[in-house]
């Protein structure tokens, strides 16, 4: 079952990204406002076809199918992703106005208001609120964060020359992970960033950049331009080598065969470093609708031009107008990554990184000790962040104001442990496609190294790539159609599992889309090695059908896997088994349950199994039967699915409970129910 820099240089100068505030008392002159409407105006959901209707808002397949994965069927289009109302925009419009970003999800746009025209704004029927968009300025780095070198790792033998990027790959295992074959491929990565360079250059001559938006200038340019300040897309540029360059003997990114779209929020004007939020979130709405998997975004905010700012008590995940949308995108099946920040202003972490969705990701040094600058949680309502850490000091990026003759530097800062934590994103992804955004999260906290005892300075601790891309077991990935001699069309497919596989265990359980019953038959292994690709035969009467399947394996400890994960409730799909990532098809469920755990009475552990209809933050308690607490389970965020969780028999304070009457109670959402459990010695 499924179980579920921030820096920048500025001639040579790295600088520190702030956080963000969007809501303040609105400026008596002329400024650039939020203007949120009530409505959708005369726009209508229909639910009966969503993919229609999804094509006809923008939102690909590729989107459709990733909220597949977080939401049941009828709920993949909802009103958010309905048009802001073109009267409401019009009627702006007609009043001189001029609308700049439009967010679908907020219900808003952005536009400058002359202060003689914010009460007539406000008197609009259809509007219901405006806020000042959340304007920053950076600061300098200080001496401590500037670029400084270290002498080149011994490079242990792998299957690549990862060069002076091997120590920022190797801390988090990254090459054992390259070694298995992952890369990204299949994967959607989009980069929310100051711009991007990476035209002619060799360490991106691999890269396949298929979108990219300057979100400031209008255009599909993301390298500097005639207005920009020279060495604006430097910050970007350096972001995206370490999430997924390629220069063998030099750098290697995690995820260099990732897909990327490119977006630029960020202007550089004559005399500071500014953004604006409007950019990012329109960039977060444009990467969803093309059906982006993971974002990484090395920009955050706190500080503002014009006061009052943000305070550190309103990190609380659901202020800041940037949490909200982050946390939106992965309520619709995106992995969003986020710097945790360098304490600037503050030393608590930036927003969007308060989100409870979000990954905030610190930064250590080579050694794995927290770098000096990394910002730190808790958030103000007592959730730990960061989420995980990587290596932030020292790593190893191209030199962007070198291009001829390609050199390399390093960088220090959040911004860029953000994008190797995406990269491993990207790599959970490949290896299990099934899951949703809360499930890649679990992988990386519950396996990085300090993950049995979690705190605000490292969060989860340390990413271990290789341990996190088996969290959620074995994996079967690259499915290929074989046809036989005798006519028969074959399955083939790659299983990796960290402890052996039984050879006579693997069977391929199938069925058409349109029936219930499976049919069973047993695959042989072709090749051996760690990877091993086994072989099942259909009769040539299936080859044309299509048809849904499933694939169980032993290990050599005696455990049964299944894939994908979830199955037989979540199905590999044998019509998509040529492309570049399988999406399996998966059953959510209809409502909330809490079933019976098994066994019971239990002994040494049970089984506790629930269904979610939807992505909901959940509470599992264990009680006595005089009503006291004796254990919580789960106290957090769970993508929609069917979820498993295992108990032990032991109380919060890890000593084993006596025998007894024990009551399990599940809350969703303002609903509960309570099952009996009977422990035994």
């Amino acid at each position: 079952m499924k179980r579920l820099r921030w820096t920048s240089r500025w001639n040579g100068i790295p600088f520190l990204a702030v956080l963000m505030v969007s809501q303040m008392a609105l400026s008596q002159n002329s400024g650039k406002v939020w203007i949120f409407f009530k409505d959708k105006g005369q726009a209508v959901l229909y639910k009966e076809n969503g993919t229609e209707q999804g094509t006809e808002l923008g939102i690909t397949q590729r989107a459709m199918e990733r909220r597949g994965k977080v939401r049941s069927a009828e709920n993949v289009i909802d009103a958010a992703d309905l048009p802001v109302a073109p009267a409401y925009v019009q009627a702006l419009e007609d009043r001189g106005l001029v609308v700049q970003a439009v967010s679908r999800w907020l219900n808003g746009v952005t536009a400058e208001v002359p202060s003689s025209l914010k009460d007539d704004v406000l008197g609009l029927p259809f509007v219901k609120e405006m806020r000042p968009v959340a304007t920053f300025i950076r600061r300098p780095q200080p001496p401590s964060l500037q670029k400084k070198g270290y002498p080149s790792t011994p490079i242990k033998s792998h299957s690549l020359d990862y060069g002076t990027s091997f120590t920022q790959n190797s801390l988090i295992r990254i090459p054992e992970v390259h070694d298995l074959g992952l890369s990204g491929r299949g994967i959607l990565v989009g980069i929310i960033d100051t711009g991007f360079d990476w035209r002619d250059r060799s360490v991106f001559s691999h890269l396949d950049v298929f979108a990219e938006r300057d979100f400031h200038w209008r255009d599909n340019n993301t390298a500097d331009e005639d207005d920009d300040r020279p060495g604006q897309h430097n910050h970007g540029t350096e972001v995206l080598s370490v999430l997924g360059g390629f220069s063998e003997g030099r750098l290697i990114g995690p995820a260099y065969g990732a897909s990327y779209a490119l977006a630029k929020t960020e202007w550089v004007p004559t005399t500071d470093l500014a953004a604006e939020e409007d950019h990012w979130i329109e960039a977060l709405e444009w990467f969803e609708r093309m059906g982006i998997d993971v974002v990484s975004s090395s920009v955050g905010y706190a500080t503002f031009v014009d006061k009052p700012d943000y305070t550190e008590d309103q990190l609380d995940g659901h202020t800041a107008l940037i949490t909200r949308a982050a946390d939106l995108a992965a309520g619709k099946g995106v992995v969003v990554v986020e710097s945790a920040g360098n304490r600037d202003f503050w030393d608590k972490i930036n927003f969007p990184a308060d989100g409870d969705s979000v990954i905030a990701v610190g930064a250590v040094n080579s050694e794995g000790n927290l770098a000096s600058f990394s910002s730190h949680g808790p958030t103000v309502d007592g959730r730990i962040k960061p989420d995980v850490v990587a290596m932030g000091v020292s790593v190893y990026t191209v030199d962007p104001d070198v291009k001829i003759t390609e050199s390399y530097g390093f960088v220090s800062g959040t911004s860029y442990s953000c994008p190797l934590a995406a990269g491993v994103c990207a790599l959970i992804l490949e290896a299990h496609p099934e899951l949703g955004p809360m499930d890649v999260r679990d992988a990386l906290r519950e396996t990085a190294d300090r993950a049995q005892a979690p705190d605000t300075l490292y969060g989860w601790g340390l990413i271990d790539a290789y341990e996190a891309i088996f969290y959620h077991g074995p994996i079967f990935t690259n499915f290929f159609r074989v046809s036989a001699a005798e006519g028969n069309e074959n399955l083939e497919a790659d299983i990796l599992s960290k402890t052996g596989i039984e050879s006579d265990s693997v069977y391929l359980s199938y069925r058409f889309q349109d029936t219930e019953d499976f049919q069973t038959l047993q695959m042989h292994p072709v090749e051996t090695s760690e990877l091993v690709r086994f072989r099942g035969s259909f009769p040539s009467s299936l080859s044309d059908e299509n048809i849904m399947f499933y694939i169980t394996m032993t290990d050599t400890q005696g455990i049964v896997h299944t894939g994908p994960l979830g199955a037989p409730d979540v199905l590999y799909s044998l019509t998509d088994s040529q492309t570049e990532i399988l999406f399996p098809e998966e059953r959510i469920p209809d409502g909330f349950q809490l079933y019976q755990n098994y066994p019971n009475p239990f002994n040494a552990r049970t089984t506790i199994v629930f269904d979610l209809p939807e992505r909901s933050r959940i509470n599992l308690k264990i009680y006595n039967i005089l009503g006291q607490e004796i254990a919580t389970l789960v106290n957090d965020w769970l993508d929609a699915g069917t979820k498993e969780v295992v108990w032990d028999g032991m109380d919060r304070s890890g000593r084993r409970t006596a025998s007894g009457i024990y009551l399990l109670r599940l809350d969703v959402s303002g609903q509960s129910q309570v099952r009996k459990m009977i422990l035994v010695y």
